[in-house]
């Protein structure tokens, strides 16, 4: 009966000496907060922008609809930002493309000046033209690096689903990326990649899934053809 009391004894400071070391979570900060635009953020930007971009490129009344992101980490003042997509436009015979401009609301300016450009460059959206055709507004676009050569973004577009198939199957070699291999995916943007060992010429293609997370795939270009070459994954915060 000693005997056993000392083993008990034993292995529960051995317990506890575990439970001691054991890591502990680092707590995860809480998500930003967010709100709609008031109305008098939404009036103040539109005779903003209508006084500074000309009908032509903003597209008119009828294209005219900003989006607001409004957000703030709790005890920080509201971060407002507008941005508006200029009218479509041919980009090359095979590609249609929009401009998005973010513009950065300050409160504590006086009236008037209370909106500026953002430091960020515009971003380029741009989907497939159909021949012959006007380009008007799509309901999918994917963002385009203008440091991309068009005629890569067009293939690139053409074989997105070919490619994330082919990208699927690097999924299980790369242990961030195994467990995504049956989401679904979206061709969000093509962008520049680094060079590879054995593939000099790379281009990105950025894929978000239904499931917050994001999939960049490398894919090499050789002869003007295209693989899929190598996968990183990542949530969409990241």
């Amino acid at each position: 009966m000693r005997r056993t009391l000392i083993w008990t004894a034993l292995f529960g400071a051995a317990g506890l000496a575990h439970a001691a070391k054991a890591p502990q979570k680092t707590p995860q900060p809480p998500p930003p907060q967010s709100r709609e635009a008031t109305e008098e953020e939404r009036r103040s930007f539109d005779e903003y922008y209508r006084q500074q971009v000309p009908p032509r490129v903003s597209g008119g009344a009828s294209l005219f609809a900003p989006a607001f992101d409004i957000q703030r980490h709790r005890g920080e003042p509201w971060r407002v930002i507008a941005r508006v997509d200029s009218a479509p436009r041919r980009h090359t015979p095979d590609l249609c493309r929009q401009i998005r401009t973010s513009y950065i609301y300050n409160t504590k300016a006086p009236e008037g000046e209370r909106w500026t450009p953002s430091a960020a460059a515009p971003e380029w959206y741009v989907w497939l033209a159909t021949p012959k055709v006007p380009c008007t507004a799509a309901r999918y676009t994917t963002r385009m690096d203008p440091a991309v050569h068009p005629d890569d973004v067009k293939a690139l577009i053409w074989q997105h689903r070919e490619l994330l198939a082919r990208a699927r199957l690097l999924f299980a070699g790369n242990s961030s990326c195994a467990r995504q291999r049956a989401l679904t995916f979206r061709l969000a943007a093509i962008e520049p990649a680094s060079p590879a060992n054995g593939a000099p010429v790379m281009v990105g293609m950025v894929f978000e899934s239904d499931r917050d997370t994001v999939v960049r795939v490398a894919v090499r270009k050789h002869r003007g053809e295209y693989t899929a070459w190598n996968v990183s994954c990542a949530t969409a915060a990241d």
